[in-house]
């Protein structure tokens, strides 16, 4: 039965492997489609892992995963953003905010259909509006509560960009999850593996309305511990390289901002 089992893990690997080397003859190394098999492998991999904790192979083929996809994200370094309408308003945690002017001329039609359809998660059991093994985009606001919105969106979205992901032909943002005091600590997307009960995390910081530093990484890991309760070795970070600060120019004059509103998402 061992035997059995590790044959068939390796089918798995080796299935995403002769995938991901196609892409890479046909494509290129530096390859998106990369990118996107080396995900889904991994989510498939952290689910196998789910059912057979025990699992010395699958533990190390998902470290490996992790690595590689690590090493991606920090490769890919996304244009300069110049006159980004975002500041800094708190170090320690790094706290960003969004410009109140482009959110209401981009957003804010929309905000009566995305607002009811956000929550915060507040513990390891996903509610049911939430699929396990699905992405979707959150933020971690100024207060260290995880946002969600709960309209999913396929794989290839999460690899190739949310361009596809609508709402009345209005294309989806972060801010759109914090839209009272548009203040964020992190932002991406996450998947969850397990369910209802989380027993891992897939998320990264791919955020191009905030534009977090490395450091968000940190804010991520934590709050993954303290809501999901998730060891740190349950937990795929995927932090992009190229939004360090020296490529962001942030114009918003904190000054020319009316006060953040206060108010909470309604769970």
């Amino acid at each position: 039965m061992r035997e059995s089992r590790l044959n068939s893990h390796h089918e798995v690997f080796q299935r995403y492997e002769d995938l991901a080397q196609m892409l890479a003859f046909r494509y290129g190394s530096g390859s998106q489609g990369i990118i996107f098999v080396l995900y889904d492998q991994l989510i498939a991999l952290r689910r196998l892992l789910v059912q057979q904790p025990g699992s010395i192979v699958l533990r190390a083929w998902v470290a490996h995963l992790g690595d590689r996809l690590r090493q991606r994200y920090e490769d890919e370094f996304p244009a300069a953003a110049m006159g980004h309408p975002t500041a800094v308003v708190r170090t320690d945690p790094v706290v960003v905010q969004y410009s109140r002017a482009a959110f209401e001329e981009k957003y804010r039609s929309v905000m009566d259909v995305v607002q009811p359809e956000t929550i915060e998660l507040t513990g390891p059991v996903l509610p049911a509006p939430v699929r396990e093994g699905r992405p979707y985009m959150y933020v971690i606001d100024e207060d260290g509560r995880f946002l969600l919105w709960t309209r999913s969106f396929s794989f290839e979205e999460l690899v190739f960009g949310r361009n596809k992901a609508t709402v009345n032909d209005v294309p989806v943002g972060h801010p759109m999850l914090v839209p009272d005091r548009l203040r964020a600590s992190a932002a991406g997307e996450v998947v969850f593996i397990g369910g209802p009960q989380v027993r891992a995390v897939v998320i990264n910081n791919k955020s191009g309305h905030f534009r977090f530093p490395p450091s968000s990484r940190e804010v991520i890991v934590d709050c993954c511990r303290r809501i999901f309760r998730l060891p740190d070795d349950a937990v795929d970070v995927f932090i992009v390289g190229g939004f360090e600060s020296r490529l962001v120019e942030r114009t918003l004059v904190l000054a020319d901002e009316p006060e953040p509103v206060s108010g909470r998402v309604e769970v």
